[in-house]
């Protein structure tokens, strides 16, 4: 069995709440990190998190993005 390490680009597995899991390949990873890192350097956009989410999403923003290895 392969063993995950670092600098290596292997698929993420996310989940939510009802368990159900989602692979995410080097490109999505790529895109989501980029529109969080986006979205978390501006007011607008932690603004329309807070608003449509609640506040403790920014949290999980902030955390998903280092999951993904912010740039």
């Amino acid at each position: 069995m392969d063993e995950i390490t670092p600098g290596r680009d292997a698929d993420i597995v996310l989940s939510d709440k009802t368990g159900a899991l989602l692979m995410v390949n080097k490109e999505e990873r790529r895109l989501i990190r980029e529109l969080l890192a986006m979205t978390l350097n501006s007011e607008g956009g932690k603004n329309y998190i807070e608003k449509r989410l609640g506040a403790g999403y920014i949290e999980v923003a902030r955390e998903l993005l280092k999951a993904l290895g912010n740039m």
